[in-house]
């Protein structure tokens, strides 16, 4: 699952990918959020592609959780950004 969002000029984009690795009991699937933050089509290398994970587990228990946790997670770095760039 793949969305994008934007926020202060730039494009979030957030990918969920299932990952059975992190498994911490047989049978359950763990989800990973890969945030890319990009400007005019092009990466913004300050901080891209990012990895975002649950404290507990670096990973989470469900695509709406990552998808959701993910998104916060990029304008936070972003909104931080921009305002250390001011």
């Amino acid at each position: 699952m793949i969305r994008s969002y934007n926020h202060k000029g730039f494009v979030l984009e957030v990918a969920i990918e299932a990952n059975y690795r992190l498994v911490p009991s047989p049978g359950t699937v763990r989800y990973l959020a890969v945030v890319t933050i990009s400007r005019s089509g092009r990466p913004v290398t300050a901080f891209s592609p990012l990895c975002v994970g649950s404290t507990r587990y670096s990973s989470f228990t469900s695509a709406e959780d990552a998808l959701m946790s993910a998104h916060t997670a990029a304008r936070i770095f972003v909104d931080e950004w921009v305002q250390a760039a001011s």
